[in-house]
């Protein structure tokens, strides 16, 4: 009798711990990032847009701190290999790792009368999957600092946050923020939409 309360016991233990990691929150770290170009501010740009997006989406984002520590600036130049990645995500127990790279074209151009400031950025994204152990995701993005509104409309539902208002023939670094706002919600928005947590 009493070995099979005991393995009642033991049996009600492993589908409550099932029922527990099934309910856990899926936890993502962002990182590692490389960048061409763009000042420090349009950088944090990225970890902010990409953290919001999976915020606003039902993902618990682990700290940028925690992640940095693990990951470190080991990577700059250079695509973490998969151990890396592996090695990384199960420091963090994360779940995911959205990494990539990030470069800004800004330059000058003349418009009627007189000079205006315009950025492109590219986003180069990723998707690695701890459960999978590979790369599940990537895509490429485009944004530039002077698309039409209703581009900006066309990716509402992904990027939550209001675009970061640039004036025309304004400083480089709000356009460099409101190009990479875009590719970033171009290059992820795929992804996003199939996994969202909120459905």
């Amino acid at each position: 009798m009493k070995t099979a309360r005991i393995s009642a016991l033991v049996a009600a233990c492993g589908i409550l711990s099932t029922f527990c990691l099934a309910q856990a929150p899926h936890q993502v770290a962002i990182g590692p990032w490389r960048f061409v170009n763009g000042d420090r501010t349009s950088r944090t740009m990225v970890y902010d847009t990409i953290g919001k997006i999976l915020d606003h989406h039902g993902f618990n984002v682990i700290t940028q701190d925690s992640v940095d520590h693990h990951f470190g600036s080991t990577f700059d130049g250079r695509r973490p290999s998969l151990a890396e990645l592996a090695q990384n995500a199960a420091a963090l127990q994360a779940n995911d790792a959205v990494f990539g790279k990030a470069s800004w074209h800004t330059r000058s151009i003349w418009v009627g009368t007189g000079p205006k400031t315009i950025s492109t950025a590219t986003i180069e994204l990723f998707v690695y999957s701890a459960k999978k152990g590979t790369i599940t995701y990537q895509q490429k993005g485009t944004g530039r600092s002077d698309e039409k509104e209703l581009v900006l409309k066309d990716l509402a539902d992904v990027i939550v946050t209001p675009f970061v208002t640039v004036v025309s023939g304004g400083p480089a670094t709000p356009q460099e923020q409101r190009a990479v706002q875009i590719a970033i919600g171009r290059a992820f928005r795929p992804w996003v939409r199939q996994h969202s947590q909120t459905r």
